[in-house]
């Protein structure tokens, strides 16, 4: 199978299977909202047209099961209750893992018939809660009658579709089409019949549908099409056309007269109270957005190669010419390629909703399973972030949701003691803030306890009861941090054995990002994670330290300021200053880098530059040789041979060709 297709095939399930997740959530919220319905069924039909177009057929019988509940859903034949939005969500999970089945090993290897069983036996039982109703509406609402053959029932939706595409001189047509009894290939005709019908007009209702005719064996399909046209073609004209199609025996054609009266009214009625709801509502039915698909790998080399053009650029401004041809030239380059990697920079930026659009899901299902109240609340879903660093997100916000679900939100008798909604509500929010994106986790649960969490640190060594006294209830909290750090008893399936918020900050840190937490009792926790909007071009401070050039990334700087040495206090042994009411110990770069020179001697000098960096919830002042100037910086790799180099992240190249190694800030102690 070509690969190309095959991935192709991939990206797009993957999109369906987002759009249905997000959809049926939104049905569960409102079952009557037919818009949502409609995208669901549209959704699950294309995904058994490429199914069916690769040649997965267990994935295609599976979608077509689902699509006939769907179709039956809409036409109010089935009831949508509870237990038909789980069931609605098991067969959207083994479409799911059928898809990863195929990613895996090219083969359909989950099996789906017990599901199948189980839908079907579902529709029978739902189904007959309305077939009185629908034996009524049979009788009372026979509103098209085809030569006196053929009774096709619309409902006021199908009426709404007639309005919604019927222009001035368009006429409606009840349509019967008779085979010939004895010929071979009735679905291949009937579908020719509908095909043709559709391209000189618009086709709102038909039996058999087109699903049937392409899915049903030969045998199964009879000898008359049944459908309600919209066309602009007379009666006679339309007649031609389908006799023109072989094997047709006779074709019946009436005008339709319908009473709009009530389809109007309840069209103006939803109109307006959709204009109400627009503004106060997040509930939207999802569709599949038009994108033109790259290769990853492709903007990477495009990265790549604005990467060398910035790096050319700097060098040809660091040769300083005194001619005014040059400096034109200088500086027409510096616009393009500043415009070059602005478009660049956009390729590579993706919707942060593509993963946080994963999670109302998960938290549905983790709330049903701890018997907890939970609304998950999304804000920022639009906000962009680089490819590389959103597919490396979804695990740590995976994990920090599923403990806000599970340790951080109460129970519901519990919040009723505490005079808290019995609603737990986790906040989930992104946004930008300069050349930083922050996402933030917010749940109004039971909140962390500092002292609690530095007790446990004591126990596990983490820590010393000397060194905690001196901590504030940040640094405490930080704790949770520690590897195989956890303060619960007892081991959860919901959250495991605590060691994954190490894993977490570890993660983040990877991406050159930073996590923190702010926590109170009984009011709740906040996670907040700070990103660069890209890893591979930012805007650093370059530095002198024994006499090497030195970047640091500017999201890892608070402020850069020269003390005298009278400023210098001792605590504990520890060089600080105060800064603003806010004591900031003072480190020696040198020093942290382990370099071969005489520390101390910062000590001896008039002026001492200092940059003060962040690392975590704390500040701390990194005592460098020189501040220099700021400039935008391409970050390469160190390879794998050199990829763990205390304190030092990566390399970049400066005007004069050398190599300046970057400075990785955020574990200096």
């Amino acid at each position: 199978m070509d690969e190309q297709y095959l991935q192709m095939f991939f990206d797009e399930s993957d999109e369906y299977i987002q759009v249905l997740n997000e959809n049926i959530l939104a049905l569960e919220q409102d079952p009557d909202d037919k818009d949502v319905i409609n995208s669901i069924f549209r959704a699950a039909h294309s995904l058994k047209g490429m199914a069916a177009t690769m040649g997965f057929d267990r994935l295609t019988s599976l979608t077509h099961k689902l699509e006939n509940a769907l179709d039956k859903i809409r036409n109010d034949e089935l009831k949508l209750d509870t237990e038909m939005i789980d069931s609605l969500f098991a067969g959207l999970d083994l479409i799911t893992s059928i898809v990863n089945d195929i990613k895996d090993s090219g083969e359909e290897l989950t099996e789906v018939q017990d599901y199948v069983d189980e839908l079907n036996e579902m529709i029978a039982s739902h189904s007959g809660e309305v077939a009185v109703d629908s034996v009524i509406s049979n009788t009372d609402n026979a509103d098209v009658s085809v030569a006196n053959d053929v009774v096709l029932d619309l409902s006021n939706d199908e009426k709404e579709e007639i309005l919604d595409n019927k222009g001035e001189t368009d006429y409606i047509y009840g349509v019967l089409v008779e085979l010939e009894e004895d010929s071979m290939l009735k679905s291949v005709r009937a579908y020719m019949v509908l095909k043709t019908a559709a391209e000189v007009g618009y086709i709102v209702k038909s039996s058999p549908t087109r699903d049937e005719i392409e899915n049903e064996d030969d045998d199964n399909i009879g000898r008359e099409i049944k459908f309600v046209l919209i066309s602009h073609l007379a009666a006679e004209e339309l007649e031609n056309e389908l006799f023109d199609i072989i094997d047709v025996q006779d074709v019946k054609i009436d005008n339709v007269e319908l009473d709009f009266s009530e389809v109007k009214k309840n069209k103006a009625e939803k109109s307006s109270s959709s204009k109400k709801s627009k503004s106060s509502s997040n509930k939207t039915n999802v569709e599949v957005s038009p994108t033109v698909r790259v290769d990853i790998s492709k903007l990477d080399t495009l990265m790549n190669m604005v990467g060398e053009l910035l790096i050319n650029k700097t060098r040809l401004e660091g040769l300083k010419l005194e001619h005014d041809t040059y400096n034109d030239i200088i500086g027409q380059l510096d616009r393009v390629t500043m415009e070059l990697h602005h478009v660049v920079m956009q390729i590579r930026m993706v919707p942060i909703g593509g993963i946080f659009n994963r999670f109302p899901r998960m938290i549905r299902d983790l709330s049903k399973e701890l018997d907890k109240e939970v609304d998950l609340i999304i804000e920022g879903a639009e906000t962009e972030l680089d490819r590389s660093i959103i597919d490396e997100l979804a695990d740590p916000l995976v994990h920090l949701l599923r403990n806000a679900v599970d340790h951080g939100i109460e129970q519901k008798d519990v919040r009723k003691e505490k005079d808290k909604p019995v609603e737990g509500k986790i906040l989930l929010k992104a946004y930008q803030k300069g050349s930083e994106i922050l996402i933030e986790v917010e749940d109004d649960g039971k909140g962390l306890d500092g002292d609690k969490l530095a007790e446990k640190a004591i126990e596990k060594g983490i820590t010393t009861r000397e060194d905690v006294e001196n901590m504030d209830e940040r640094e405490k909290l930080h704790f949770i941090f520690a590897p195989g750090f956890s303060t619960t008893e007892e081991v959860s399936d919901v959250s495991g054995r605590g060691v994954g918020m190490d894993v977490v900050k570890s993660v983040v840190e990877s991406l050159d990002g930073q996590i923190m937490i702010e926590s109170e009792k009984d009011i709740g926790t906040r996670f907040t994670i700070s990103l660069p909007l890209t890893l591979a071009i930012t805007q650093a401070l370059m530095v002198k330290i024994d006499d090497e050039i030195f970047a640091i990334p500017l999201n890892a700087i608070s402020e850069t300021l020269t003390i005298t040495p009278d400023r210098l206090k001792q605590v504990r042994g520890q060089d600080v200053i105060v800064l603003r009411d806010k004591t900031i110990p003072i480190k020696e770069a040198a020093r942290q880098l382990n370099l071969d020179v005489e520390y101390g001697k910062y000590k001896e000098l008039d002026e001492i530059p200092v940059v003060i960096v962040k690392t975590g919830e704390r500040l701390v002042g990194l005592v460098i040789d020189e501040l220099l100037n700021q400039q935008e910086i391409v970050i390469k790799s160190l390879g794998k041979y050199l990829l763990n180099v205390e304190h030092i992240s990566g390399a970049t190249i400066v005007g004069d060709g050398d190599v300046a190694l970057i400075l990785d800030v955020r574990n200096i102690a």
